[in-house]
């Protein structure tokens, strides 16, 4: 039997896949503007944020000194010398700013209540938010953003999202929330395009079968074991890149690994729980979830580096449930 079989998530699910989807994005929002923001950002976060030119937007980490993970985030360069931070952990991200502000002249604040976003997700996606805008979005490339309206209602549309699929994100005013919701609705419903209400859909199922983590995934690792090495610019600096260098050099002591759950048996295993490779420790999961597209128990877990290659046989939990290693993209 499967972890979860639920026909509503399965619909949902394959919705996004085949066609398209949307739901309201619950997350954080930190606006950064100043001379310094750009430099600012630099030493907060792996990836090279100044090189994006204005409408553009980086993915990236933000490590603490140890050299690990504590945060992934969007970085969206709004305008000159003002940017957005897409988080889900707005007042951890303006704590870690406080404590590492040297001078700059930077001001930042949490504006996650001045601004909802709406995702809009699946091959046909595009076909829905041009129905709604004012301008069409066909020249949107992926991480651009631009202004746009729908309606009389001011928009700002970004080629973006967490389903691996072709995604828009439509980011607007908290007072137009219910009008926006309204028009998507209105014009999905004639695409044939579903509204996701399970949230372990967009947030899981939909993510882990394109290996999408979240920041709990990757929380306490390095990008490196996180096969994040293309994110990071080891050129600058930036907080815990001395640490970095130096895991860089030693090789990964842990990697964070697909793995595909086997028992045929219903069995909800839980983060955390403990891997083994032949009754000994070596790791813990990180999440398990059905794939409703490759019909498959599958998920992110930790492991020892030397445990981490494709087709190692492992176990999880006091049940020793049978799992192995696979890469951590299933589509």
């Amino acid at each position: 039997m499967l972890f979860r079989e639920d026909t509503a998530a399965r619909m949902q699910h394959q919705a996004v896949r085949e066609n398209a989807g949307w739901y309201r994005w619950t997350h954080d929002l930190v606006e950064v503007k100043g001379a310094d923001s750009a430099a600012f950002l630099d030493r907060l976060f792996v990836n090279h944020i100044a090189k994006a030119a204005v409408g553009r937007s980086k993915y990236t980490t933000m490590l603490n000194e140890d050299g690990k993970i504590i945060d992934d985030t969007i970085v969206m360069h709004i305008g000159e010398n003002h940017y957005w931070v897409s988080t889900l952990y707005a007042p951890q991200m303006i704590e870690w700013m406080k404590s590492h502000q040297n001078g700059e002249d930077v001001l930042y604040r949490d504006m996650t209540k001045e601004i909802d976003m709406y995702a809009v997700q699946g091959p046909n996606s595009l076909q829905v938010v041009n129905a709604l805008l004012e301008k069409s979005a066909d020249g949107l490339k992926r991480f651009q953003s631009e202004d746009n309206k729908i309606g009389d209602m001011k928009v700002k549309i970004h080629r973006s999202g967490f389903t691996g699929e072709l995604g828009y994100e439509i980011y607007c005013r908290t007072e137009d929330t219910k009008a926006v919701c309204e028009a998507i609705r209105a014009e999905a419903k004639k695409f044939g395009a579903s509204e996701v209400t399970v949230l372990e859909v967009y947030v899981r199922s939909l993510p882990v079968e394109k290996g999408f983590a979240l920041r709990q995934d990757m929380y306490g690792l390095t990008p490196f074991e996180c096969g994040l090495d293309w994110s990071v610019d080891l050129e600058k600096e930036f907080i815990g890149r001395e640490a970095l260098v130096k895991a860089k050099e030693d090789g990964p002591e842990y990697k964070l690994v697909g793995l595909e759950y086997l028992a045929e048996s219903y069995e909800d295993i839980a983060q955390r729980e403990t891997v083994y490779y032949r009754g000994v420790p070596c790791g813990f999961v990180r999440t398990a979830v059905y794939g409703y597209t490759v019909e498959k128990n599958i998920g992110f877990a930790v492991v020892e580096a030397r445990r981490a290659l494709n087709g190692t046989e492992l176990t999880v939990g006091s049940n020793d449930s049978p799992a192995v290693v696979v890469d951590k993209c299933w589509l």
